[in-house]
C-alpha cells in the first residue's frame, strides 16, 4: 500500500509523519529487499526483513522495561503504533472527503477503479473496511493479549509484509508473508465476523455465502460485513445476492 503523505493526510499518527513511521520504514525496507528476491527463499527474506526489526526491537524494550509511569506511557504509545482505529474507514472516509474516493479504495483492494462506479467504489469500501478491522485493529490487540508488545508488533510487521509481497501474481516469492498473514489472523477473522453478526443481530447463515471468496481469513469478516449492512459485494462486474460477498480473482489477487 502506498504511504500518500500529502495526498490524503496521515495514515496511522499524526503524532509521526507518514514517512518515518515504523510501519513505513519497514515496508520501505522490505521493498528493497524485495526488489534482488526471487522464489521461495526470496520470499522468506522479504518476510523477515519486515517481520523480525520491529518484533525484536519491542521484544528488547519488554526486556528491559520498568515498572514506573515512563514505561508504561511508552508501551502504550509503542502499541497505539501498532494499530489504528481510523485505518478501517481511511479508504472511504479520507476519500470521500478529498473526491478521491476512487483512488483511495483501489489502494486497499488492489483492483482498477478507474471507471468509479458507484456500486463499485462503495462495495471496495465495504470490503476495505471489514478486512482492515481484522488487519489493523482486532488481529493486533488479540496478539498483544497474547504475546504483550512483540505479539503486536509481530501481527502488523507480517501484516505490512502481506501488504507488501503477498499476491498470487507473485508465486512463491508472495506465499511465506501470505500464508504467515493467514495463520497470525485466522482467529481474529472469526472473531471480527462473529462480533459484525452480533453487532447487527443477523443470522449466523449470512456466512454460508462467504464459500465465494478465495481468501480463507477475509471471507469471514467481508462476509458478515456485507450482511450486517444488507447490501450485496461486488467485484469485477460481478452481482450476487443481498447477503453474499462475491469475488472474481484477478492478478492481484492475496494469496490465501
Amino acid at each position: 500500500m502506498d504511504f500518500p503523505e500529502g495526498r490524503n493526510g496521515y495514515l496511522v499518527s499524526r503524532l509521526i509523519p507518514p514517512r518515518i513511521h515504523p510501519v513505513a520504514l519497514i515496508y520501505a525496507v522490505g521493498a528493497s529487499v524485495m526488489r534482488r528476491a526471487k522464489g521461495l527463499h526470496g520470499g522468506v527474506l522479504v518476510l523477515a526483513s519486515v517481520a523480525l526489526p520491529m518484533t525484536a526491537a519491542t521484544a528488547v524494550f519488554r526486556a528491559l522495561r520498568g515498572d514506573d509511569l515512563f514505561w508504561s506511557l511508552a508501551e502504550g504509545y509503542l502499541l497505539k503504533l501498532s494499530f489504528s482505529i481510523t485505518h478501517v474507514t481511511y479508504g472511504c472516509a479520507g476519500g470521500y472527503s478529498k473526491g478521491e474516493a476512487c483512488w483511495a479504495a483501489s489502494q486497499f483492494v488492489r483492483r482498477d477503479l478507474s471507471t468509479c462506479r458507484p456500486d463499485l467504489v462503495s462495495s471496495a469500501c465495504i470490503e476495505a473496511a471489514a478486512e482492515s478491522l481484522v488487519d489493523s485493529y482486532i488481529s493486533t490487540l488479540f496478539w498483544y493479549g497474547l504475546l504483550g508488545l512483540p505479539g503486536a508488533w509481530l501481527q502488523r510487521s507480517v501484516n505490512t509484509a502481506d501488504g507488501l509481497a503477498g499476491f498470487r501474481r507473485l508465486g512463491p516469492l508472495g506465499s511465506p508473508s501470505a500464508y504467515a498473514d493467514m495463520v497470525l489472523n485466522f482467529a481474529a477473522a472469526r472473531a471480527a465476523a462473529a462480533l459484525l453478526l452480533a453487532a447487527s443481530l443477523k443470522a449466523p447463515e449470512a456466512l454460508l455465502y462467504m464459500s465465494a471468496l478465495p481468501s480463507r481469513n477475509a471471507r469471514w469478516p467481508i462476509s458478515a460485513g456485507a450482511a450486517a449492512v444488507g447490501v450485496k459485494i461486488e467485484k469485477g462486474g460481478n452481482t450476487s445476492s443481498p447477503a453474499q460477498a462475491l469475488t472474481t480473482p484477478t492478478s492481484s489477487t492475496r494469496l490465501p
